[in-house]
């Protein structure tokens, strides 16, 4: 099927063959490496019903969204993305990283954190949101929340709106702020897993925008900072360094941020990830009940700036 893609689009003839293989660790997707004489690609399909215990649907229509956004941060952002080789049929062909890259998570479920990581992250994200705030087009070409609702809004911020009803106002809020807001555009799931880095640091590529939209530009700062909060309870020794690099993070947007909204987004972000649709599976049990607390923490007595929640884990 896949190579009969790849033949079709042009990508690949009959007279060679290809090894073809799927790649793991996503819900939303079926991911397939693809390598013969010329060709070295990862082939993506959408999935309507998405791989997780309960049920969770979205248009598969995505990966168009998804091949447009990565088409766009590439113009601005050469090398920091795949590139996009093919969008047709419901597949996107996108080049595929060196062999030796790994993502991010990995490195810091290993207690591995590297601040300059964090900090050309923060860099890139300052430079998207700049560039696609300044450009009308592109902000009504990403004005469809449909799929971002599907694979975020239900599944985190009113999961846990179920879940914790004395925490509707703090979220309500949040939901307000970004129906409000389409500043610029947003990735949508800008997170470790989400990010491939080369053994050495020197390079990264930032991948997987299928919700990709016009929208809060605290939400994907949220979900970073998030996820290394998050990393900070599963390695309590490598807190201080989590902490550090979600200040290199910030510090490399440049990007002037609504620190409220900021802090009720990460605070939803942590919640979602124990008692949403899609919680981690790295936190000990302990380390969750740590991590919810934390999240309604910064729902319902929010520190002056999020980086200080560091402080409750001395």
């Amino acid at each position: 099927m896949i190579a009969e893609h790849l033949v079709r689009r042009g990508l690949a003839t009959r007279t060679e063959t290809l090894d073809v293989r799927p790649l793991t660790g996503g819900v939303s997707n079926d991911v397939f490496a693809a390598t013969g004489p010329g060709v070295d690609v990862v082939v993506k399909r959408a999935l309507r019903r998405l791989r997780v215990a309960q049920t969770w649907t979205a248009d598969p229509a995505r990966i168009t969204t998804e091949g447009r956004a990565l088409r766009l941060a590439g113009r601005i952002t050469p090398g920091a993305v795949p590139r996009v080789l093919d969008l047709d049929d419901g597949y996107l062909v996108i080049s595929r990283a060196p062999r030796t890259w790994h993502t991010w998570k990995d490195e810091l479920l290993a207690g591995t954190v590297r601040p300059s990581v964090a900090g050309e992250l923060g860099h890139l994200l300052g430079r998207w949101q700049r560039e696609t705030a300044a450009m009308p087009g592109v902000l009504h070409d990403f004005a469809d929340r449909t799929v971002f609702t599907q694979l975020r809004v239900d599944p985190f911020h009113r999961a846990i709106r179920r879940r914790h009803p004395d925490l509707a106002g703090p979220i309500d809020t949040t939901l307000s702020v970004m129906a409000e807001t389409t500043t610029c555009l947003v990735h949508g799931d800008y997170t470790p897993k989400n990010v491939l880095v080369d053994p050495d640091g020197h390079q990264l590529w930032v991948i997987d925008w299928e919700v990709a939209h016009a929208g809060d530009p605290t939400f994907d700062p949220a979900w970073t900072v998030g996820h290394l909060l998050l990393k900070s309870l599963h390695r309590p020794t490598a807190a201080p360094a989590c902490a550090a690099a979600a200040h290199e993070f910030l510090d490399a947007l440049e990007v002037p941020l609504d620190e409220n909204q900021l802090i009720r987004q990460t605070g939803c972000l942590v919640l979602s990830r124990v008692d949403g649709t899609s919680p981690v599976d790295y936190l000990a049990p302990t380390a969750r009940d740590r991590a919810r607390a934390l999240g309604r923490r910064l729902l319902l007595d929010p520190p002056d700036v999020v980086t200080d929640i560091w402080k409750d884990l001395t």
